[in-house]
């Protein structure tokens, strides 16, 4: 237990003095590596997208686990900072953080060019009417969702699985948004791609949605993660939006017609979405980061105190 901490704890401090990777982008060649897959493989069935999903991840988790196991041979320090570096390079909570408060100081001086182009380097894409509004809760949407997935989910399958967890974690999550069935193109193909990072992405999901409501307006959170979560057709997505903005007091989830009808409502905020809530959204993950942390720290205190057993 104490190890895996020291080892989470020693990958966010990378993260926090080396953000940038000094200019290293560890998956660039991934993304490039998947798209020529989709090319090859993308014949509009599912079973293409399947194959394709076995052969963009075993190669590398096959790789790691030699990796692992020659290092482990070596020496378990070696190990141990492979351990390290492997996490180091799937968390991202520094750029997430940077590219965030780009969004909100570029929407703060009125720049909603900037701030639209910044939105998409944070999200991965950009919206299509160039409105402040819009663009702030397109960050706040995306911060929210990729708190859980650049740093709750891989520590959390990195806490499970080690390494192996957290580079299937990340590997699932890229597949998933460049396959993942929301266009025409791959309604088939991505399906695999699309359900099995649902998959890995279930149960961080809702520890994150349940840590944003610890660490916001809790009774709020809850209640809008009952009653609307399937506003969002994503099941990882609808327990995340629905308890952050909850917590965050951006949405009013009281009844006001039949369950039935409510659910067919679109989601309207109870607020005008700013750079201020841009910037409470990346509050709301460090603290929920915090969190976490403040309890591995106290579990491993009472390992080592003989409280908890092996």
């Amino acid at each position: 237990m104490s190890e895996i901490l020291i080892a989470v704890l020693l990958a966010l401090t990378l993260d926090y003095l080396i953000p940038d990777r000094q200019g290293i982008k560890p998956f660039a060649w991934y993304r490039d590596w998947a798209e020529s897959i989709e090319e090859r493989f993308n014949g509009g069935k599912r079973v293409h997208g399947i194959g394709a999903v076995a052969l963009a991840i075993l190669p590398i988790l096959a790789g790691v686990a030699v990796i692992h196991y020659i290092l482990g041979e070596l020496g378990w320090i070696l190990q141990f900072i492979f351990n390290v570096i492997v996490l180091y390079v799937c968390v991202d909570v520094s750029r997430l953080s940077k590219t965030a408060n780009a969004v909100s100081m570029a929407l703060e001086s009125g720049d909603a060019d900037e701030a639209n182009e910044q939105l998409q380097v944070l999200t991965g894409k950009s919206t299509t009417d160039v409105n402040e509004t819009e663009i702030a809760r397109a960050a706040v949407e995306g911060v929210l969702k990729q708190g859980n997935t650049l740093i709750i989910s891989p520590i959390f399958w990195f806490i499970l699985l080690g390494p192996f967890g957290a580079v299937l974690q990340r590997l699932s999550s890229i597949l998933d948004s460049l396959w993942g069935h929301r266009y025409e193109r791959f309604a088939e193909f991505g399906w695999a791609a699309a359900r099995f990072d649902d998959v890995l992405g279930w149960v961080p999901a809702r520890i994150t949605a349940l840590s944003y409501a610890l660490m916001g307006s809790f009774e709020d959170a809850l209640h809008c993660w009952r009653k609307r979560v399937g506003v969002w057709s994503d099941i990882n997505s609808g327990p995340l939006l629905a308890s952050g903005f909850g917590a965050m007091h951006m949405q009013s989830c009281d009844m006001s017609a039949d369950e039935g009808e409510y659910e067919e409502q679109s989601l309207e905020l109870t607020v005008v979405p700013d750079a201020g809530h841009v910037r409470r959204a990346v509050a709301l993950v460090w603290r929920v980061l915090l969190l976490w942390l403040v309890v591995g720290i106290l579990m491993a205190g009472a390992h080592l105190a003989g409280f908890i057993s092996s």
